[in-house]
């Protein structure tokens, strides 16, 4: 029930962020974004990399959607980052979908970097598992954050170099 739950919300999610990327391009009161993509055409590779510091805060024992809209990489589509402290760590839930293999765990596309000031923070526990008829796939990360004056960046690389990341506080 909660799965479906969640795939009927991330659906909302990609269906509103695909309608508002295209019918307008202001960005909303609450979020400030900030992009720099940078092209290469040695041996016809692209590298992109994309930046959004939101004003969000992450608050202790509830969950902060931190996209407004989906990250599309070449081979697989990031719907959501949500966030949320619980008993003193950082937990990080990324809502992907693979574009090509579907039976690849999330390490075969990408991977999740957090940083925290200037230093990466370390992973506790990840949760990779997926059910082979799952379209979007969790997957559950938790760290050690070294403070809550600093804000936390959460990058998603890919090997060909595409980059995403968001940035947020804690509370």
């Amino acid at each position: 029930m909660k799965k479906t739950t969640l795939l009927l919300l991330s659906s909302a999610f990609l269906l509103l962020g695909g309608c508002a990327n295209n019918s307008n391009d202001s960005q909303s009161e609450n979020e400030t974004t900030s992009a720099s993509v940078s092209q290469s055409s040695a041996s016809k590779s692209t590298s992109s990399t994309r930046s959004t510091t939101t004003a969000k805060t992450v608050n202790s024992d509830e969950e902060t959607a931190l996209l407004s809209s989906t990250w599309q990489f070449d081979k697989f589509t990031v719907h959501q980052i949500e966030a949320e402290i619980d008993d003193g760590q950082l937990e990080v839930k990324v809502e992907w979908q693979p574009n090509t293999e579907k039976r690849a765990s999330f390490s075969n596309f990408g991977e999740v970097k957090v940083t925290q000031g200037d230093q990466t923070l370390r992973t506790v526990e990840r949760d990779d598992d997926f059910d082979a008829d799952e379209t979007v796939r969790d997957l559950d990360l938790t760290y050690a954050y070294h403070n809550k004056t600093n804000p936390v960046k959460i990058q998603i690389k890919t090997p060909d170099g595409q980059s995403h990341s968001v940035s947020f506080k804690l509370q």
